[in-house]
């Protein structure tokens, strides 16, 4: 600290920040500042405000000031990229954390932080490798772990170096690949995929679960629903996106059922590829436990699909099972009743309010503008059997388990411990339960 700074102004200063009273800080700063030479300690806690008040670009200036300094460089680079990451400037925030990782090596945050980046703009494969050195570091790193399965959706792994987690998928893809989908009518081939997975993964590592219920096949359009959320959520309209948004919706009786559907929506050929997703329900007081969503753009589209669905279901011998068409999603239903109703023959009763329009401006405004370079890149999940799948399968198992469905005996007689779905169903054992009776 300099002669020139008063250590017990600067020691106030923290105190108000530490009990984020910000702009009294700042002010407080601002006072010091004009009295005394920058310091460290001074452009530190001028980048700290800064951040903590989402003022991203005034604070990337103070903390580039510290980089003279010469002390905690790595620290300052990793608080410039992420700055530049909630600006929306993708590369710049790469940058900073390679530059961080250049001034020092083992710090994992900065991995961490990189990797998502390169996610962002569809470097995957950088990605992975990035992940895959952060799990030498440290190979209890569990966000490492748990981006690196996420990746086993997108990426082909068979040419990566070798890690424990590389060989589980690898192997574990080799499990299903001449298999089509009436060979996953037969109950022992599906003990069998089980039973072989949960072996390669016991040579490998032990306790390897994920913390995930909802198992996808993508493409590479953006939905945006946390957007449209936000905008439901803070302003209670729909976005006009959703009101052209119609899901195929699959509610099934039992977990092996919900297994087989994953199957069937892992080789099933659509003209658009839409979006997939088999699940188990945790949402309060939301019946069905066991359901898959094909997601459509435009009516035609979705009674389409829903027909050649049908097909298939039937096809295969799924008993008791219910399709039908939803509109948008049920979190709307309640504030906006006719939303769910839908018209096969002509324009919908509830139409889209043009007034909300503003609402929705005021919403992308609070996202930063992203130059071509910068933007979000999705890509299609690749086919087949991963080990991301068969965690988050396990995880339906044990779902099944808890709220009483023991089909899952016929194909999985092991020891179930998920400390991960008890305590996701703590609040609603009994509702999911009673569901399953009805």
């Amino acid at each position: 600290m300099s002669e020139n700074t008063n250590p017990d102004k600067l020691q106030e200063i923290i105190n108000d920040f530490n009990n984020q009273k910000l702009d009294l800080a700042l002010d407080k700063l601002n006072l010091l500042k004009n009295k005394f030479s920058d310091t460290y300690i001074v452009n530190k806690l001028f980048a700290s405000i800064y951040f903590k008040k989402m003022d991203w670009k005034k604070s990337i200036k103070y903390y580039e000031k510290n980089l003279i300094y010469e002390k905690e460089k790595f620290k300052n680079y990793l608080n410039i990229g992420i700055a530049y990451f909630k600006q929306g400037e993708i590369g710049k925030s790469i940058d900073a954390y390679k530059k961080s990782i250049e001034d020092n090596s083992n710090f994992e945050i900065t991995y961490g932080n990189l990797g998502i980046s390169l996610i962002e703009i569809g470097k995957y494969e950088d990605a992975i490798y990035n992940f895959l050195t952060l799990m030498k570091l440290n190979k209890n790193n569990n966000f490492a772990k748990k981006n690196i399965i996420n990746l086993f959706n997108f990426i082909d792994t068979k040419k990566i170096e070798n890690n424990s987690l590389i060989k589980i998928n690898n192997n574990i893809r080799n499990i299903v690949n001449t298999y089509k989908i009436k060979d996953f009518n037969n109950l022992e081939n599906l003990k069998r995929i089980l039973i072989e997975s949960d072996n390669i993964i016991k040579n490998y590592e032990d306790n390897l679960n994920i913390e995930e219920t909802q198992l996808y096949r993508k493409n590479s359009q953006n939905l945006n629903c946390k957007r449209h959320f936000n905008l439901f959520n803070k302003f209670n309209v729909i976005s006009k996106y959703c009101f052209s948004c119609y899901k195929v919706q699959v509610i099934l009786n039992s977990v092996i059922d919900l297994i087989r559907l994953y199957f069937i929506f892992d080789n099933i050929n659509l003209e658009n590829n839409n979006i997939r997703k088999c699940m188990v329900e945790l949402r309060d007081n939301i019946k069905g436990n066991y359901k898959g969503y094909v997601y459509c753009s435009g009516l035609d589209e979705t009674k389409k699909i829903l027909k050649k669905l049908n097909l298939i279901l039937n096809k295969n011998d799924f008993e008791n099972f219910e399709i039908t068409i939803k509109h948008g999603c049920s979190e709307y239903y309640k504030t906006y009743p006719k939303f769910k109703n839908i018209n096969f023959n002509g324009n919908q009763e509830f139409q889209y309010n043009e007034e909300w329009k503003e609402k929705e401006i005021l919403i992308d405004k609070l996202e930063p503008t992203r130059s071509q370079t910068d933007k979000k890149v999705l890509i299609d999940t690749i086919r087949g059997l991963n080990l991301s799948d068969v965690l988050i399968i396990k995880n339906w198992i044990n779902y099944a388990c808890l709220i009483g469905d023991s089909s899952y005996k016929k194909i999985y007689d092991k020891k179930i411990n998920n400390a991960f779905m008890n305590k996701a169903l703590q609040k609603q054992l009994n509702f999911r339960i009673e569901d399953l009776k009805k």
